[in-house]
């Protein structure tokens, strides 16, 4: 449409001269010599350009092309935001309806988890009525107990008590046993059972109050008796202590006395050196002594040599010892090694008889380790000397304290049940 307006204009513009050269009237041609400039500058300055119409067409060309140009731009630019807001807006829309999804899935779950709690809040109202019908049954079951039936659960109860102070001296057991009894009393609330409570508290109270034997302390002393029964030596060698002690006192030959002229000689000052510094002269001691002492000395240190000689070739041969027994000498290296592992059972039936109670067993055990360590081990060495004071001191420890009795436990439910039979021979 603009090239058409355009178009129209060009046209206009070249046939409007031409027009007007057809309707003016044709003039004689009279030549003029004053007029000939002024007909040259003219047609010069027709000549020079185009007419204002022209370019006053051409600007508006200029701005009809710009302002098509900017508005094709600006409808490039409108149709690319458009797209943009339309992707953002689909994408929004994705979303927003994922988000509802989300939030029905949220809310199904809300629902679901609300009926799991509804369901268990049931559950518990049901479990704690349940728990209340059984404890009121369990009471009404504990007050509706027969007496006979509660005292035959304290008799035995309090029997195996006795049993354990009488037979095994174990005093936790019977403690627990007790406590279990009074404990029962007490739940069940007879009032015909006071006396018998009575006295179960007061046979805890003396079996709390009972003095505890240090099994431990006295098992460690056992452990360090039997190391050193396997280290003593016998009065024989075995393969434990294979040697039997020489006599091994060399004697040391004495100092040789210097005369008093010869620590003279040694400390005196040379000729010719100052007064105040002594010079020492070496001197041999035995140059300035006579020739007798000098064989004397010599004879006497061969003779200390030659008896020193024979008493370690002596030792090895004939040993004289004070024995009880004439038989501990006769024993061979396997007897005395026997002799030792009987020692060490001895020492485990011993620490058996301490965890068991068994103070005879224990003295038996002891006396006889005592006297196999009087016969026949060495009694001059130091481990025997050291195992036979443990052992005694092992002897006089007691492995047992007093333990009282359930006389007064007994009596008491006794009573009770001589009072529920003149009650049911009185019915």
């Amino acid at each position: 449409m603009r090239g058409n307006d355009y178009n129209t204009a060009m046209t206009e513009t070249t046939s409007s001269p031409q027009s007007s050269a057809q309707t003016e009237p044709a003039k004689p041609a009279t030549p003029a010599i004053g007029s000939a400039p002024e007909y040259s500058s003219r047609s010069r300055r027709k000549s020079t350009g185009p007419s204002w119409s022209v370019t006053l067409m051409l600007v508006f060309l200029l701005l009809a092309v710009v302002v098509a140009v900017g508005a094709w731009f600006s409808q490039k630019r409108f149709d690319t935001a458009g797209r943009e807001v339309a992707t953002q807006v689909q994408g929004f829309t994705a979303q927003l309806v994922e988000t509802k999804r989300e939030a029905k899935l949220a809310l199904g779950l809300v629902e679901s988890q609300a009926k799991l709690i509804v369901t268990l809040q049931q559950s518990l109202a049901e479990s704690k009525s349940q728990f209340e019908g059984l404890e009121e049954a369990w009471a009404s079951f504990n007050k509706g107990m027969e007496d006979s039936m509660l005292a035959n659960d304290i008799d035995r109860l309090v029997t195996l008590a006795s049993q354990q102070l009488r037979l095994a001296s174990n005093v936790n057991n019977a403690v627990m046993a007790l406590e279990t009894a009074l404990s029962t009393l007490v739940r069940a609330d007879r009032p015909r059972f006071a006396a018998v409570q009575r006295a179960i508290s007061a046979d805890l109270d003396r079996l709390r109050s009972v003095p505890l034997v240090d099994v431990s302390a006295l098992s460690v002393r056992l452990e360090a008796l039997a190391t050193l029964i396997g280290r003593a030596p016998l009065l024989v060698p075995d393969a434990a202590v294979p040697r039997v002690e020489a006599v091994t006192a060399v004697a040391s030959p004495a100092p040789v006395a210097q005369p008093a002229a010869a620590q003279a000689a040694a400390v005196a000052p040379a000729p010719g050196a100052p007064s105040g510094v002594p010079q020492t002269v070496a001197t041999d001691p035995l140059a300035t002594e006579a020739w007798w002492d000098l064989a004397w000395r010599k004879s006497v240190l061969w003779s200390k040599a030659v008896a020193v000689f024979v008493a370690k070739e002596l030792a090895s041969v004939v040993s004289i010892q004070r024995v009880t027994d004439a038989s501990a000498l006769l024993m061979s290296p396997e007897q005395g090694a026997q002799l030792r592992a009987n020692l060490r059972t001895r020492v485990l039936t011993a620490q058996m008889a301490l965890l068991m109670h068994q103070p005879s067993v224990w003295r038996a055990e002891m006396a006889s380790i005592e006297a196999s360590l009087t016969a026949r081990y060495d009694p001059k060495a130091v481990e025997t000397v050291a195992a036979l004071r443990l052992v005694r001191e092992l002897t006089s420890a007691s492995v047992v304290a007093a333990l009282p009795d359930m006389s007064d436990s007994i009596a008491a439910l006794e009573a009770v049940r001589v009072q529920e039979l003149n009650k049911k021979s009185e019915d």
